[in-house]
């Protein structure tokens, strides 16, 4: 599909082109976070940055070793703010720039786990006040009697088994340097090429179900008048962010009435079934 897109003239560079996902699951799966966002119960608290651990990656550690590696150390430094280290002499600098060349590439091989341990170690940069703490309930916290592990708990000890190129990644996405998004996260944006990819995805969303009934309006049971505004509004917002081309991708079974819908909307031409 994205081979075929190429040679019809499609650019997909992050600023032109957009793929558009359903649900963050599958985004997650396809930009290699997957691990992550199953240990958060909802998506808003690593893409929001909501989570403490996903903010000090995000607006701090991410884009201070980014800026290092170009060699833009006041940048770094700026970046940093008060987690910055504060050097007295010539050879603590180069002390910063040895740590910084360890995590630099501890982020490729190590985990979120093993990142941390390695910054409080060192000393710097410095992590934020809650991740500390977060971490030193997360490692002492003992169960009594059979009491439930707290869920912030059970997260900070989740995330430090996660290979932290995960973050990495998730990082890329916060960021926008990558094609793809939800459905959700891009109304009232345009982009010069969309591809938007529909399945079931959720329960609440059945694009077969809504074409058939878009086909014979009057066929709408009573009880499921929401259900076919839902997919209606989410239809229209992917098909509505494109200002030159749009490509629909089901991955859904559609049915012929559905295919037909589909036809009286684009034209019989752009519309082919490649089921075998």
């Amino acid at each position: 599909m994205i081979a075929k897109l190429k040679a019809d003239g499609w650019d997909f560079a992050p600023d032109k082109t957009k793929v558009l996902m359903l649900t963050h699951n599958v985004l997650a799966s396809e930009q290699g976070y997957a691990s992550l966002s199953t240990i958060f119960p909802y998506s808003d608290l690593y893409i929001k940055k909501e989570d403490d651990y996903i903010a000090f990656f995000a607006d701090k550690l991410e884009p201070a070793c980014e800026a290092f590696t170009r060699r833009h150390y006041g940048e770094m430094f700026s970046i940093l703010g008060d987690a910055a280290p504060r050097f007295l002499s010539h050879e603590e600098k180069t002390k910063c720039s040895e740590v910084m060349q360890g995590l630099i590439a501890l982020r490729v091989s190590g985990s979120i786990g093993e990142v941390i341990d390695y910054i409080r170690e060192k000393g710097y940069p410095r992590l934020p006040d809650s991740v500390v703490r977060r971490e030193d309930v997360s490692r002492t916290w003992q169960s009594k009697d059979g009491e439930e592990v707290p869920e912030a708990i059970s997260r900070s000890r989740a995330l430090r088994e996660v290979a932290y190129r995960e973050v990495m990644a998730l990082d890329q996405y916060i960021d926008g340097h990558t094609p793809f998004a939800t459905k959700h996260s891009v109304k009232g944006d345009e982009f010069e090429n969309v591809l938007v990819v529909l399945g079931r995805g959720w329960n609440r969303y059945n694009f077969d179900q809504f074409l058939e009934w878009a086909s014979m309006p009057s066929t709408i049971p009573a009880d499921k008048r929401d259900t076919f505004e839902r997919n209606r509004n989410l239809f229209y917002v992917c098909c509505s962010r494109p200002t030159t081309r749009l490509t629909l991708f089901f991955t859904q079974l559609l049915s012929e009435k559905s295919l037909n819908t589909l036809k009286s909307w684009f034209g019989s031409d752009p519309v082919h079934d490649f089921v075998p």
